[in-house]
C-alpha cells in the first residue's frame, strides 16, 4: 500500500494545531480527531479499491516475435466496477529487448476496458522470459494506492523476421510491391513458354525478334517469354568471427540516442532476416531453396525443395543459428556444396571480407565453382565507417579517424573489384537495404533467365 499525494495535502492541516499549541493546548485534541478521522477515510479507501474484486489484467501479443523491428505487446484493462479508475502498469518484460518507457498510466471508465499498446524490439535471436504485470490502483477517494501483482509469466520466441513476410504477402495480394522498394514480380525473360510480343530495344537478343509480328507492325517486334519456374536457390550463411560484428540500427528503428549508442544487430541477424525473404520470395516463385550454414565447418545443410514446408523447415533451422569465434573455411563450404548440388543453381553467399588476401582465397574456390553455378556474394555496408569516412576533420582525433576509414573502405572496395573480375556478382549495401537489394537482384536474375 502506498499513500498519494492527496492524502499528504490533507495531511498538512495537522501542522496547525501543533503550532498554535501553546495558544490553545485543546486545538492538540481537535488535530489527533482530525488525524484518526483522515487514517479511517484511508482505511475505507484501501479496504473498497477495486483492483483485487473487479479488475481483469491481462497481456495480448503473438507468441513470436520478429528480429529487429518493433513488436506489439498490448496490456487489457477489464473495469467491472462502478467507479473511474486511474491505473499504472509496469510490464515485467525482458530486459535484453528494446523498449521505450517502463510504467504506463490511463485511465478506465465504470464497466468498460481499455487497452495500452506498447513495443519491444528484439536485437538477438533466441527464447525470452516474460514476467508478472505490476498494477497500481488509485483509490476511489483518492487517498490510497494499492498494489497487485498479476501472474502472466510466459516465454516468447525471437524469430527472424516474419513481419516482412506478412507485409509481402500483403502487398503481392494488392499489386503494390513497389511500396516497400520491390520490382514488378511478374518476370519475363528467355524461357520457353511465350508470353508476350512487344516492340524491339537495343539490349534484346535479336535471335527473339519475331519476323512475321515485325512485317505486320512495320517495325522490329521481339517474343517475350515466361521465365522458367523450378529452379535451384542455395543461401549459404557464413556464421563465421567476421559475421558476429554488430551494425547500429538506424534511428528511426530505435526509440532514443542513447540506445542508439548502445545497441546493435550481428550482421549474421541481417543475413538471416534477408534470408528468410529471399527464401519465401523463391518459394513463392516456384523455386526451390536450400540452405547451407557454414563456418570451420559446415554446420546445417538443407537440400533445396519446394513448397511452404521447405520454408518452415528453414526457419527453424536458422532460428537459433549461432555465431562461431573462428574463421570461415570457404574451402571446406564449397566442396561440400559441390558434392551435394549437381544441378545449375544461383548460389547466395552472405559473408565479410576484411582484406584482399581473403577476397582472392574466396575468388579462387568461386571461379571454379562458378563454371556450373550462377554465385552472389553478398557483403553489408557498415554506416558507422562511412559516416567516419565522410566525416569533417576538427582535431588530430578526427583526422586520424577518418583516415582509418577511409582506408577500410578502399580495401573493402578492391576485394569485390577481385571478385567482380572473377565473374562473381557482388552486393555491398547498407544493412537496412540489404533485403530489397538480394530479393531485386534474385528477381532481376530469374528475369534474365540467368540461373
Amino acid at each position: 500500500m502506498h499513500i498519494s499525494r492527496r492524502f499528504l495535502i490533507f495531511l498538512l492541516p495537522i501542522a496547525i494545531p501543533i503550532v498554535l499549541y501553546n495558544v490553545s493546548p485543546n486545538l492538540l485534541f481537535i488535530g489527533g480527531a482530525y488525524l484518526v478521522l483522515l487514517f479511517m477515510v484511508g482505511i475505507i479507501d484501501y479496504v473498497t479499491n477495486p483492483i483485487f474484486e473487479k479488475v481483469e489484467i491481462s497481456r495480448e501479443m503473438n507468441s513470436k516475435f520478429s528480429l529487429g523491428v518493433e513488436n506489439v505487446v498490448r496490456l487489457k484493462i477489464v473495469n467491472r466496477s462502478r467507479h473511474q479508475l486511474r491505473v499504472s502498469l509496469k510490464d515485467d518484460f525482458p530486459d535484453e529487448l528494446l523498449h521505450e518507457k517502463v510504467t504506463y498510466d490511463c485511465r478506465v471508465a465504470p464497466m468498460d476496458d481499455e487497452i495500452v499498446s506498447y513495443h519491444l524490439t528484439p536485437l538477438r535471436r533466441g527464447i525470452y522470459q516474460f514476467g508478472d504485470i505490476h498494477v497500481r490502483c488509485l483509490g476511489v477517494l483518492g487517498f490510497v494506492v494499492r498494489q497487485r501483482r498479476v501472474p502472466a509469466e510466459t516465454e516468447i520466441k525471437v524469430y527472424p523476421n516474419l513481419q516482412a513476410v506478412r507485409q509481402y504477402e500483403l502487398l503481392v495480394k494488392r499489386g503494390m510491391l513497389h511500396r516497400i522498394g520491390l520490382k514488378n514480380s511478374r518476370l519475363f525473360g528467355e524461357g520457353t513458354e511465350m508470353e508476350r510480343l512487344r516492340e524491339y530495344s537495343p539490349d534484346d537478343d535479336f535471335r527473339r525478334i519475331d519476323w512475321n509480328a515485325t512485317a505486320r507492325h512495320r517495325k522490329p517486334i521481339v517474343r517475350e517469354f515466361e521465365t522458367e519456374r523450378s529452379q535451384d536457390i542455395v543461401i549459404m550463411l557464413d556464421t563465421g568471427r567476421l559475421m558476429a560484428s554488430p551494425i547500429l540500427l538506424e534511428s528511426s528503428e530505435i526509440p532514443d540516442a542513447e540506445s542508439r549508442s548502445q545497441k546493435a544487430m550481428l550482421k549474421l541477424d541481417y543475413a538471416i532476416n534477408t534470408t528468410l525473404m529471399a527464401a519465401h520470395v523463391s518459394t513463392l516463385k516456384g523455386d526451390k531453396v536450400g540452405l547451407i550454414a557454414f563456418a570451420d565447418t559446415v554446420h546445417q545443410y538443407l537440400a533445396p525443395k519446394p513448397g511452404k514446408k521447405q520454408f518452415l523447415t528453414m526457419l527453424e533451422t536458422i532460428y537459433a543459428l549461432p555465431v562461431h569465434p573462428v574463421e570461415p573455411d570457404y574451402e571446406s563450404a564449397f566442396t561440400y556444396l559441390a558434392s551435394k548440388q549437381r544441378k545449375r543453381a544461383l548460389i547466395i553467399l552472405f559473408t565479410d571480407i576484411l582484406d584482399k588476401d581473403s577476397a582472392e582465397g574466396i575468388a579462387a574456390y568461386v571461379a571454379q565453382f562458378s563454371k556450373h553455378h550462377l554465385v552472389v556474394c553478398v557483403t553489408l555496408t557498415d554506416s558507422g565507417i562511412v559516416e567516419l569516412a565522410e566525416q569533417r576533420s576538427s582535431n588530430s582525433k578526427s583526422v586520424y579517424q577518418k583516415a582509418i576509414a577511409e582506408r577500410l573502405l578502399q580495401e573493402k572496395h578492391a576485394t569485390l573489384e577481385v571478385l567482380r573480375r572473377q565473374g562473381v556478382i557482388t552486393i555491398d549495401v547498407p544493412a537496412h537495404q540489404l533485403t530489397m537489394a538480394v530479393v531485386n537482384k534474385y528477381l532481376e536474375l530469374k528475369a534474365k533467365s540467368k540461373i
